[in-house]
């Protein structure tokens, strides 16, 4: 049976302050308009932050909800993620949600989370991917993710054994108010994958970047 969702926006993202972690999660409404995807994007200096996601909330019955089905998950779970273009290889966490709906972010920053709560990598439905860009200081897992060009291939690595390869089609950079919730949890027809980390400036006085950089990629067809 399928499952509804209807996705919301937790912007979150961390920073060290007096030696205190400082978390923001932010809910959002429906996002604005796309504007027009960008893969020219600069990777941001290397800061301390943690990516600011969106995650899909409860059902709630009005008319957006059709929009936003996912079909149920057929693949073993994901436990590698390898990016050659950028240099990522890397362990999978699996991601749930904090208490306010926010995604939850990885534990060890050096390495990506899997949203457990949406599609496998390799089923029907986007399947979500999440990274640090950087922490204290020190470049993260993602901190290069926006030098990868429409084209290049993403593969991820079951526990079963099996590989299920993505081809990047779009890259897009967006204020983290301005989140395209829609566009990253919305149903698809065919396996896709997106990977979410910071971007934009750097806020010192907050300790979080302004906006958030999404991949978007779809399944090689074997």
């Amino acid at each position: 049976m399928n499952r509804r969702v209807i996705a919301s926006i937790g912007s979150f993202a961390v920073a060290a302050v007096l030696g205190v972690l400082a978390v923001d999660a932010l809910q959002v409404p429906a996002p604005a308009p796309l504007p027009s995807p960008s893969a020219s994007a600069t990777a941001p200096e290397p800061q301390q932050s943690a990516p600011a996601v969106a995650a899909p909330e409860a059902a709630a019955q009005d008319e957006a909800e059709a929009n936003v089905t996912v079909e149920p998950d057929v693949q073993a779970l994901p436990a590698r993620l390898t990016v050659p273009e950028i240099g990522v290889d890397t362990e999978l966490e699996q991601l749930g949600l904090l208490d306010d709906g926010s995604l939850a972010t990885p534990v060890d920053t050096d390495l990506a989370g899997w949203f457990e709560g949406g599609p496998r990598p390799g089923a029907v439905g986007p399947a979500v991917i999440a990274g640090h860009v950087s922490w204290n200081g020190d470049p993260s897992v993602f901190f290069r993710l926006t030098e990868l060009q429409p084209g290049d291939v993403i593969e991820v690595e079951q526990t079963d054994g099996r590989e299920v390869a993505f081809e990047v089609t779009r890259i897009e950079q967006h204020p983290k108010d301005e989140f395209p919730t829609v566009a990253v949890y919305a149903n698809t027809e065919r396996p896709e994958l997106r990977l979410i980390t910071c971007g934009g400036e750097f806020d010192s006085s907050t300790g979080h970047f302004d906006d958030n950089i999404v991949v978007f990629a779809s399944v090689v067809d074997a």
